[in-house]
């Protein structure tokens, strides 16, 4: 459960229901697919929360995160997608993090 205000997808209006769907749009253009269009910060459990669900207050920060991260993951490298995400996953473990 987040210890910060949150506002989730389905609770989201003006600027942040904007930004959601931008995200979206960001995602399509990795080719990165949301199966059956789940809400973007769909999770497991009704408390967890996807990290960039976090900065929900701040739209403009979410989207930017967003747009960074999708760089850095899908984004032109010498290291396949598969890579990177193992990388990604050893060092959530190593960190003790979920994410």
């Amino acid at each position: 459960m987040p210890w910060i205000k949150v506002i989730r997808e389905s609770e989201s209006e003006g600027e942040l229901k904007e930004t959601y769907a931008k995200m979206r749009e960001v995602a399509r253009a990795y080719a990165v697919m949301n199966p059956g269009e789940q809400p973007l910060d769909a999770s497991p459990g009704p408390e967890a929360v996807w990290p960039p669900t976090l900065s929900s207050l701040n739209p403009k920060a979410m989207l930017y995160g967003r747009e960074l991260m999708m760089e850095v993951m899908r984004g032109p490298s010498g290291l396949t997608p598969a890579q990177r995400e193992m990388i990604a996953a050893v060092t959530s473990a190593t960190t003790d993090c979920r994410y």
